[in-house]
């Protein structure tokens, strides 16, 4: 069965590193792009409404700068629209930068089950190199947040191969980043 992407397309910031459609400085359109996703399910019911998905992906840019209403508004709209009786997970990307208890614990209680947390590094430094918002630390509390917001699928993305880094400073991110027994 295929899977539903919905693009968030904005960011606090642009990291260096990013090739991805994202813009900077634009969140004050986030309520108009919300209603053109509404608008967009409402019009591609026709094609696939027949459709079922069995996984829905909200990703990005960062879609944690949208408030929990406004992905309700989405995945309302999308549910209104398609096929989403067979949806086994569902499923949000995060930036440490950008989360808050509250906020998380909003977008558990939507249904997403698995978070995507950006966590890139945990170096400082090399998340300054990345031009990173958020520091190593952000990033374990992001990660505690999660679990406490009743997350229980939780994944960390890295980043290997950034430059400067050796192989001790990655197998240290690494060994960190399992510690907090991500499931992804």
């Amino acid at each position: 069965m295929p899977g539903l992407y919905i693009h968030i397309p904005f960011c606090q910031s642009k990291c260096r590193y990013c090739d991805f459609c994202s813009f900077a400085g634009l969140a004050h359109l986030i309520p108009r792009y919300v209603a053109g996703l509404a608008r967009e399910a409402h019009l591609r019911a026709g094609l696939w409404r027949d459709i079922p998905f069995d996984t829905i992906y909200v990703g990005g840019g960062t879609p944690t700068l949208l408030s929990a209403e406004q992905v309700e508004a989405v995945l309302t709209a999308c549910g209104k629209a398609l096929d989403l009786s067979r949806v086994r997970e569902a499923s949000i990307e995060a930036n440490p930068g950008t989360v808050s208890l509250q906020q998380l614990a909003g977008l558990r209680q939507l249904g997403l089950d698995r978070i995507s947390i950006g966590v890139q590094s945990l170096r400082n430094d090399e998340l300054r190199l990345l031009g990173r918002i958020h520091s190593a630390n952000q990033a374990r509390e992001a990660v505690r947040m999660a679990r406490k917001a009743g997350f229980g699928n939780v994944s960390l993305d890295l980043l290997f191969g950034l430059p400067r880094q050796t192989l001790d400073h990655w197998c240290e991110t690494l060994q960190q980043a399992l510690a907090e027994r991500p499931e992804h």
